[in-house]
């Protein structure tokens, strides 16, 4: 389906750059109740970076605005047959202006290049805006993941 830009949007990799506003992004209380994230551990998200380098369940892309870094996506826990949606619009003046719908295309038109059978976003069962933008592209409602998440599945 195609939806209406409201801003044009960049997919760049996710650079160290990119990582270090993650920081500054999962500092805003806000942020980080909507994106379930633990504290901030520096050490380990370095880690984690570095690993992304070698590690084959991981693609993670950086999403730019007028030369600015402003959301981060990707699927992880790839198996070839699945993986996980994850990402976050960090700048908040950008939530509404459409980045997570075109970010969420990018990442089923990756999905269907990985030939995975289908992609699915784990969301916390308070964060209305992911769960209307997953049902808006087409997810369906799987299953009750536990208490405070659902998970919602897209068939490619």
């Amino acid at each position: 389906m195609e939806y209406r830009k409201i801003i044009e949007i960049e997919i760049r990799e996710f650079t160290r750059e990119v990582l270090e506003k993650t920081w500054e992004w999962l500092s805003d209380p806000q942020v980080k109740e909507l994106t379930s994230s633990p504290e901030l551990d520096i050490e380990s998200s370095e880690k984690w970076f570095e690993s992304l380098k070698t590690r084959n369940d991981y693609i993670v892309k950086s999403i730019w605005h007028n030369n600015k870094p402003i959301a981060i996506m990707g699927l992880k826990h790839l198996n070839g047959k699945d993986g996980e949606t994850l990402g976050f619009i960090g700048e908040k003046e950008y939530w509404g202006k459409t980045v997570g719908v075109h970010g969420m295309e990018y990442l089923i038109e990756l999905g269907k290049s990985l030939k995975l059978e289908s992609i699915y976003s784990v969301i916390l069962k308070t964060n209305l805006g992911s769960y209307k933008l997953n049902r808006r592209l087409g997810f369906v409602r799987e299953e009750d993941k536990d208490e405070n998440n659902i998970i919602m599945r897209y068939y490619l």
